[in-house]
């Protein structure tokens, strides 16, 4: 019996583990004679099909100490992505004699594609298994990683039900290359396609300020001197998230983006506390534009996420006096960086390029993918490969 057919299909119910599976059951993915294989035969998995079943408590501890944690792995990040959206969780965690040594946050998702699929056919559209987005994730590895690795790549196996076509892994940290040989070892492909730009907050603000293109600089100092005021919204009401969703709707729907529903936005001020920090600015009483961050303390960054601005308010530059006036508090914070969140990794890109205005270093968001219905990602990933060589040249 290969691989495809070794697990059975998991019901989707979100309030038990989907399936445990014992250490007597043989590693798809690993080679057989491989030592990590053989000394993974201890390391038990649990599938989980919501965060109401995960050892919370464990898990976050784990997400703490381990190398590549970060907010976007906490429970209350993957909570406010199930209770927002309409994505499907399945989140592996790996154990040794009752400690947490392993963990993997997946969603199953809908492959991105470059052409509709219509409404008649969506169960026929390939959907993948991804950690994690929105946000990101990656697999969060104590002790021997070879071991706990290939045990979570197993149980990708089993929390893949026969509709998904491949998993992917987005990760925030780029010492995730640490893994790289062992998962191309495994079947994954490496890529980068988008990327993060950071400011390091360890050095004086003036100097990162120094560091911005003169007319980024010019417009933070025109908005004050307009009297634009800065305030970071402490325990945001119902009625305050519904105002930044609708500048953030409107901004996303003006450049042709991805617009997350206003549930998750809703989600995000119930799950993440004090995680989520939010500022806004204002002119004579009127609100002129918004930021959304996440606090990265596991990362030491403060992330920006999302941005609620308005076309007609642009002449008072809000976007740049709220980045000056979020990193001026960051660094009081004594955050290490500042991210000003995710970017193509394309020079031309429109987004990249003006992120780039603010200085920073850029870092990449190390994605890898397998293919798990062999056939099928084989020919989309041809097609995909096509489409985007004739965008290139076109």
């Amino acid at each position: 019996m290969g691989c495809e057919n070794r697990y059975a299909i998991f019901e989707r119910a979100r309030n038990s583990p989907l399936q445990k599976v014992g250490s007597h059951e043989p590693l798809c993915h690993s080679p057989e004679n491989d030592p990590a294989t053989q000394m993974s035969d201890d390391i038990t998995l649990d599938v989980h099909a919501g965060v109401a079943t995960l050892p919370e408590s464990r898990w976050n501890d784990l997400v703490a100490r381990a190398p590549g944690g970060s907010v976007f792995h906490r429970t209350e990040w993957l909570r406010a992505v199930e209770r927002g959206t309409d994505l499907t969780p399945r989140h592996v965690v790996a154990a040794r004699d009752g400690t947490l040594v392993g963990a993997l946050p997946n969603v199953v998702n809908e492959v991105d594609l470059p052409v509709s699929v219509p409404e008649q056919a969506g169960a026929l559209a390939p959907r993948e298994l991804v950690s994690v987005e929105p946000g990101f994730g990656g697999p969060i590895v104590a002790g021997d990683y070879r071991a706990v690795l290939d045990r979570l790549i197993e149980g990708v196996r089993a929390a893949a039900t026969d509709d998904v076509w491949v998993h992917r892994i987005r990760t925030l940290d780029p010492g995730s290359v640490r893994y790289a040989d062992h998962l191309d070892a495994r079947g994954y492909d490496a890529q980068v396609t988008t990327c993060q730009l950071l400011l390091d907050l360890g050095r004086p603000t003036d100097e990162v300020f120094a560091d911005w293109d003169k007319e980024r600089r010019r417009e933070a100092r025109r908005a004050r001197e307009e009297g634009l005021t800065a305030t970071r919204v402490t325990d945001p009401t119902r009625r305050t998230m519904d105002e930044f969703y609708d500048a953030y709707a409107a901004m996303i729907d003006r450049v042709d983006g991805l617009r997350y529903p206003p549930e998750f936005v809703h989600a995000l001020a119930d799950c993440l506390g004090e995680r989520l920090v939010l500022f806004l600015a204002d002119l004579d009483g009127e609100t002129v534009g918004w930021h959304l961050y996440v606090r990265d303390d596991e990362q030491d960054s403060l992330h920006h996420f999302f941005s609620g601005l308005r076309e007609e308010h642009f002449r008072y530059h809000p976007s740049s006096f709220l980045h000056h006036e979020a990193i001026e508090w960051a660094s009081s914070e004594g955050f290490g960086t500042y991210n000003f969140g995710e970017s193509n990794a394309d020079a031309d890109d429109g987004g990249f390029g003006y992120k780039s205005q603010y200085g920073g270093e850029v870092e990449p968001v190390l994605t890898w993918e397998k293919g798990l219905a062999r056939a099928r990602w084989g020919a989309l990933r041809v097609a995909r490969r096509l489409y985007r060589t004739h965008r290139a040249n076109a």
